[in-house]
């Protein structure tokens, strides 16, 4: 029975991966997509229904929370791309310096958007405001823990960037794995998978 539920769950994140992935294709969806799949990903595996209808009203509810995220996020990520790239062609002293202080910033941006999410599976009721405000609270509380993170995700997009196929099945599960188990934000009780199979 333990295996079987333990099968049972990983169906489950799998299938809100596959939701996450659908819904993050129009670029400006892509953070509520994954701030959806952060909730749901916490209820799967505390044993809560979750599902299509789930995770499209969680989408929801996250779309109206934060939609200026969802479009800042983009233009972010098009920027550090873009600027990354020109800097890097430039030999010297100053491309090297302009790509130190861009990595810095996209590492930052990183260990930021880490802990929002974080946040907002902590404070559902709440728009992304108050997510800054738990966010940057813990981060000060635990930088190791945030410094961790930032290099497990920056390793995970350099993963994504030499085998692009592995974003359709951990694009948005990776991220929601690093955060539940690397940041553990109070408020968010960690129940490993085996626990989570051995209830009733």
């Amino acid at each position: 029975m333990r295996i079987v539920r333990l099968l049972d769950t990983v169906g489950t994140v799998l299938i809100l991966q596959l939701l996450f992935a659908v819904l993050s294709l129009g670029l400006v969806t892509a953070v509520p997509a994954a701030v959806a799949l952060q909730r749901q990903f916490t209820d799967a595996l505390l044993g809560e229904a979750t599902g299509t209808v789930s995770f499209l009203r969680a989408f929801t509810r996250a779309w109206w929370q934060c939609w200026l995220l969802g479009i800042v996020g983009p233009v972010l990520t098009a920027g550090f791309v873009v600027s990354i790239a020109f800097w890097s062609s430039v030999p010297g002293p100053p491309g090297i310096a302009a790509l130190g202080v861009l990595v810095f910033l996209a590492g930052l941006t990183s260990t930021i958007y880490l802990a929002l999410l974080g946040a907002a599976g902590r404070q559902r009721d709440q728009a992304w405001r108050a997510w800054f405000t738990v966010a940057l609270a813990h981060l000060v509380t635990v930088p190791l823990r945030g410094l961790w993170a930032t290099i497990l995700f920056l390793c995970w997009l350099v993963t994504l960037a030499y085998l692009p196929t592995l974003w359709l099945v951990g694009s948005g599960l990776v991220p929601a794995v690093i955060v539940r188990y690397t940041l553990a934000f109070p408020g968010s009780p960690e129940l490993p998978l085996d626990d989570q199979a051995s209830r009733p």
